[in-house]
């Protein structure tokens, strides 16, 4: 089979995987789930994951879960067992334990720590960015009073991962133009109503460490849209894929690019979460991409007493 296949379908095996897995959080599902999806066999698709990705599947499973659940200990309202069964386990002691085994801290004592050590690397970031751009770039524009509360659909997300390296969110910014323009096409091409260009990452911000930050840029498209989805389906069949729940958001419009938006987003989020001024209903906020100076931050609202 090897010799059949280039080694980019090699590593689109690898990629739809780690998509595969990321979609799945809440759900059981086994290896051979993942190798039948991708019309490949078992022990192909195992060995040719852990090539790529430097892990073997499962470990990345277990790893993703439990730094998801960690972000949702950090920004959401949901108490341990909501966050249990939300990242896929059966019983929130089975949680405890294996979130304890990975942390060093059990679930409840990693909710009271001020700041994680991911996340010194991350303040720093912003600190030399907002040096950079001069004290007065940011004012009043990270105002959770700005924020717009707004529903959004059930939506589907196509993307593609456009950093996976030692300096994810640089790659990101070197190649997106390139993704960009990829779905500006999509836009004009195919009949995609509410759709929206954005990116995120699949990952945990600040739990997750910086060096393994699987960093998107995607067409976020309507579940009722069934015709683009068909379109899309069979004509981007190499696009991963991902289901992001709809419901209430806040919208944050900033007049900057997704780049100098990206880290004071982060930290945005981090400060009000930490007050109390909001809680998020998951770890998918992300970036629209409206032009050249002008994003939308979309933040997940939880909407509950907690």
């Amino acid at each position: 089979m090897a010799s059949l296949i280039t080694r980019e379908q090699l590593e689109n095996f690898a990629l739809q995987g780690l998509s595969y897995a990321d979609d799945h959080v809440s759900d059981p599902f086994s290896i051979k789930d993942v190798s039948d999806r991708l019309g490949i066999s078992y022990s192909y698709f195992y060995h040719n994951f852990a090539q790529y990705m430097g892990e073997p599947f499962w470990h990345y499973v277990k790893r993703h879960r439990l730094e998801l659940a960690a972000g949702l200990l950090r920004h959401s309202g949901y108490n341990i067992g909501e966050i249990s069964d939300l990242c896929g386990y059966a019983t929130t002691a089975a949680f405890s334990k294996a979130f304890k085994q990975h942390f060093k801290e059990s679930p409840k004592d990693f909710r009271q720590i001020i700041i994680l050590p991911n996340e010194k690397r991350t303040l720093q970031i912003t600190e030399s960015i907002t040096a950079a751009l001069g004290p007065d770039a940011f004012n009043g524009v990270f105002n959770y009073e700005r924020c717009e509360k707004v529903k959004l659909p059930d939506s589907i997300l196509y993307y593609s991962l456009i950093s996976r390296g030692q300096d994810p969110i640089a790659e990101m910014i070197a190649r997106m133009t390139q993704y960009y323009n990829l779905f500006k096409k999509m836009q004009t091409l195919y009949d995609l109503p509410q759709s929206r260009i954005i990116t995120g990452t699949l990952d945990a911000v600040p739990v997750t460490n910086y060096e393994r930050l699987s960093m998107f840029a995607g067409i976020l498209i309507p579940v009722q849209a069934i015709a683009a989805h068909i379109q899309l389906q069979q004509n981007f069949g190499y696009l991963m894929t991902k289901r992001l729940t709809g419901g209430s958001y806040l919208k944050l419009p900033v007049p900057m690019d997704f780049a100098t938006a990206g880290v004071p987003m982060y930290n945005f989020i981090s400060m009000n979460c930490k007050e109390g001024i909001f809680k998020m209903s998951g770890n998918h906020f992300f970036i629209s991409m409206n032009g050249p100076s002008y994003s939308e931050i979309y933040i997940p609202q939880l909407k509950k007493h907690y």
